[in-house]
C-alpha cells in the first residue's frame, strides 16, 4: 500500500499543478463549457477515485498499474484538447512518461503510448484537429511551477525510495549474517570470518586465536527444563561472550550448544585469560527460572601456527582442546596442544 500512497500524492501534485497550464490554454481558446468541466472533474475527482479503487482491489498495485494507463489515455485527450500548445504538450508528455515508467518500467510504455494516442485521438474526434503549438507569455508563466515543482517532486519520492530500500538491503544483509537466536554471528558468517584471519595470519604473522566452546550437560538441561528455558540459556552465554568480546573479535554460534570466537592479535595466553573471565561469569549466572540452575562450559582455544595448511587444521586444533576439556571434567579451558587451565569440575 506504500506504493499506492505514494502514487496518489504524486497524481495530486500532478494535476493540481497541471490544472493552470491547461486552463491557461483553454481560456485563450474559448473552450466549450464542457472542457472546463472535465479538466476540473479530472483534476480534483480522479485522483480520489483511482486511489479508493486501489485501496479497495485486492491487488493494488495491478489496479494502479491500469490507473496509469487510464492516466495516459487522458493525457492524449488533453493534448488535443489544448489545441498542442508546445510547452503545456511537452509538460503533459514528461508527466505521462514519467508515471508510465516510474509505475511499470520500459514494458508499461508500450500501451502507455499506444492509450495516449488513442486517447489523443479521441480527443480530435470530439473537438476537431486544431493545431497551434505558439505558446503565449501567459500560458509559459502558467506552466512554470509545474515544471520546477513536479520533478523535484518526483527525485524526493526517489530519492526517499532509495534510502529505504538501502536500509532494507542493509538489514536483509545482517539477517543474512546474523543467527535468529542469539544474534551472533551465523555460521556461515563466522567461518568467513574465520578464513580472513587465516589469510591474514598468512600475509603478517600476526597472531591469532580461536576458540570453541559450549555448554556442559545441555542436553539434560533441555530434558529438564525444556527446549524454552534452554533458548534462554543460549541466548545469556552468547550475550555474555558478545560483551566480553572486542570489536575486532567475531563471536558466532557454530552450531547447537557450540560457539566460536575469533580472536586476532590475540596470543593463547591473552585468549586464555578472556576465557577463563567468561568460563567463571557464566558459572556465576543466575537464571530466573529457577536461582539452583548452574550453566558451565567447556572451552578449546588454539593458536593459529605455521603448520596449520587451511582453517579446517586450525578448527580441529580447537576442537580437540575442547574435546580435552571435556575429558578432563568439563567447566575448564584447556588449550592446544593441550595444557589444560584450572577450573571447578562439573
Amino acid at each position: 500500500m506504500r506504493y499506492v500512497e505514494q502514487t496518489y500524492h504524486m497524481r495530486m501534485l500532478g494535476l493540481a499543478l497541471g490544472i493552470f497550464p491547461v486552463a491557461a490554454v483553454l481560456h485563450a481558446h474559448h473552450a466549450p463549457m464542457w472542457q472546463w468541466i472535465l479538466l476540473v472533474v479530472y483534476a480534483l475527482l480522479w485522483p480520489q477515485a483511482a486511489y479508493l479503487m486501489a485501496r479497495a482491489s485486492r491487488a493494488p498495485d495491478q489496479t494502479e498499474f491500469r490507473s496509469t494507463l487510464v492516466d495516459a489515455l487522458v493525457a492524449g485527450l488533453w493534448l488535443a484538447l489544448i489545441h498542442f500548445n508546445a510547452l503545456p504538450s511537452l509538460s503533459i508528455l514528461m508527466i505521462a512518461g514519467m508515471a508510465l515508467v516510474s509505475s511499470g518500467g520500459w514494458r508499461l510504455m508500450v500501451p502507455g503510448i499506444f492509450l495516449l494516442l488513442l486517447g489523443c485521438l479521441f480527443g480530435v474526434l470530439l473537438d476537431g484537429f486544431h493545431w497551434f503549438p505558439r505558446t503565449s507569455d501567459t500560458v509559459i508563466l502558467a506552466t512554470i511551477p509545474l515544471l520546477v515543482v513536479y520533478p523535484v517532486a518526483v527525485s524526493s519520492a526517489t530519492y526517499r525510495l532509495a534510502r529505504r530500500v538501502g536500509r532494507q538491503n542493509q538489514l536483509l544483509s545482517q539477517l543474512s549474517r546474523t543467527d535468529s537466536l542469539t544474534s551472533l554471528a551465523n555460521r556461515h558468517h563466522w567461518q568467513e570470518s574465520l578464513a580472513l584471519e587465516f589469510q591474514r595470519y598468512l600475509r603478517t604473522h600476526r597472531p591469532a586465536t580461536l576458540v570453541m566452546l559450549d555448554l556442559d550437560a545441555f542436553k539434560s538441561l533441555n530434558d529438564s527444563y525444556g527446549h524454552t528455558v534452554g533458548d534462554d540459556v543460549l541466548r545469556r552465554v552468547a550475550d555474555i561472550l558478545h560483551e566480553n568480546s572486542r570489536n575486532i573479535d567475531t563471536p558466532g554460534r557454530f552450531g547447537g550448544d557450540e560457539f566460536g570466537l575469533v580472536m586476532p592479535e590475540t596470543d593463547r595466553d591473552g585468549a586464555r585469560m578472556l576465557m577463563e573471565r567468561i568460563r567463571r561469569e557464566v558459572e556465576r549466572e543466575v537464571f530466573d527460572v529457577d536461582a539452583s540452575l548452574r550453566v558451565t562450559i567447556s572451552i578449546g582455544l588454539a593458536e593459529i601456527t605455521r603448520g596449520m595448511s587451511d582453517p579446517l587444521d586450525w578448527i580441529k586444533a580447537a576442537d580437540d582442546a575442547l574435546y580435552l576439556a571435556k575429558e578432563q571434567g568439563r567447566n575448564r579451558v584447556c588449550t592446544a596442544p593441550y595444557a589444560a587451565s584450572a577450573g571447578s569440575a562439573s
